[in-house]
């Protein structure tokens, strides 16, 4: 197997730990997760697509509740089902806002218990004005970004220099990409890349007895802003 491992940033010790069952949320509101790549017939090649990005996002969550303290996520994307379900299950007191494609908010079982923005990566620069503005994210505390809808080499995501600036409490971005390898470095240019850098989707962040020596051919990474006090922030 290619060893994947790329300059060590900073130990990921909790990316395998089990979590507990989730807890129950009667008598609160219930965060609900988006499916987008919903089929009208089984398709096993995306099922296990699902499958590997929902494990992926797990091992991120888990790593982002437990290691470094994340108590707010944007889920931007919402790719795969399942994902504010895996923040409450490890950090039931975290917040989950979701940053939905264009016209699929109302896809949402129960979007009136649910923070929901409409938009894509083509609106970046509203989205972030909109995340910041309305109090949704408190950009002065930690915050985890996943932006894992799976981008290419032709339409890389944008507005991340703009991101970086707003994450003033630091935090984390996860982002998954078909680009070749040093494109999707270049997009982690603003971030600081965690151990093992820049990974096969299916292997990160360390291959293990479960994992098939082929990977996916997906790429995934995340990447680190540190605490940044002080300064106004770009929108107000």
């Amino acid at each position: 197997m290619t060893d994947v491992r790329g300059p060590k940033a900073g130990p990921l010790t909790a990316v395998f730990r089990r979590s507990e069952p989730p807890p129950s949320h009667r008598g609160r509101p219930r965060v609900v997760a988006l499916d987008s790549g919903a089929r009208t017939s089984p398709d096993p090649a995306w099922a296990e697509h699902v499958r590997l990005h929902q494990a992926f996002l797990g091992r991120v969550i888990d790593y982002l509740c437990a290691d470094a303290g994340i108590r707010q996520f944007v889920d931007w994307g919402c790719p795969v089902p399942g994902t504010a379900e895996r923040v409450r299950r490890v950090a039931p007191e975290a917040t989950v806002v979701h940053v939905a494609p264009q016209g699929a908010a109302g896809l949402l079982t129960s979007p009136e218990h649910a923070a929901v923005l409409s938009g894509d990566g083509s609106e970046s620069e509203a989205l972030l004005r909109r995340l910041h503005t309305s109090g949704l994210v408190d950009f002065d505390e930690p915050v985890g970004v996943l932006m894992t809808r799976t981008f290419g080499a032709d339409c890389p995501p944008s507005g991340l220099e703009d991101l970086r600036g707003l994450m003033r409490g630091g935090g984390h971005l996860a982002l998954t990409s078909t680009a070749p390898r040093a494109e999707v470095e270049r997009a982690f240019a603003p971030f600081s890349l965690l151990e093992p850098g820049v990974a096969d989707l299916t292997w990160w962040p360390y291959p293990d007895e479960d994992v098939a020596a082929s990977g996916c051919g997906i790429l995934a990474g995340l990447g680190r802003v540190p605490v940044r006090r002080g300064g106004a922030g770009r929108w107000r």
